[in-house]
């Protein structure tokens, strides 16, 4: 069979899309995203609220925790480091950031904001992996 712009393939319907089943769409929540490991989901969903004005709390902590779960460690860099700089700074962002140093190689920042970051199983392991690295 070929075809022809003179002559218009003969076939059934084109779809169309009904109307009435986007409107029962619900824009999902972030924990719903996470427990889904729906990390690039839950970066679009906290990128969108942040444009719009509707931010969810520690937004830079949980977009630095989904792009670092994403392997995009530069991005997580960034968003953690914008958290620390911030007036109420949540302490837990010191031990992701160390994280973050740790898997980027670069071992001395690691250790530094390793040590700014609260008594935690997390540090204390992040630590022991940096102590290692040192011999």
């Amino acid at each position: 069979m070929m075809l022809s712009r003179a002559k218009p393939a003969v076939g059934g319907d084109l779809p169309h899309t009904d109307k009435r089943k986007k409107k029962g769409r619900k824009i999902p929540k972030l924990e719903e995203l996470l427990s889904q490991r729906d990390f690039t989901g839950a970066i679009t969903l906290l990128e969108f609220k942040r444009h719009v004005g509707e931010q969810e709390e520690d937004t830079n902590l949980w977009i630095g925790y989904c792009a670092f779960h994403l392997g995009d460690y530069k991005r997580a860099l960034e968003e953690y480091e914008n958290a620390t700089k911030e007036e109420n700074c949540n302490p837990e962002v010191w031990v992701n950031l160390a994280c973050t140093y740790f898997f980027l190689g670069m071992y001395k920042q690691a250790e530094a904001a390793g040590f700014k970051a609260p008594k935690s199983r997390l540090q204390n392991r992040l630590l022991f992996h940096l102590a290692h690295k040192e011999k």
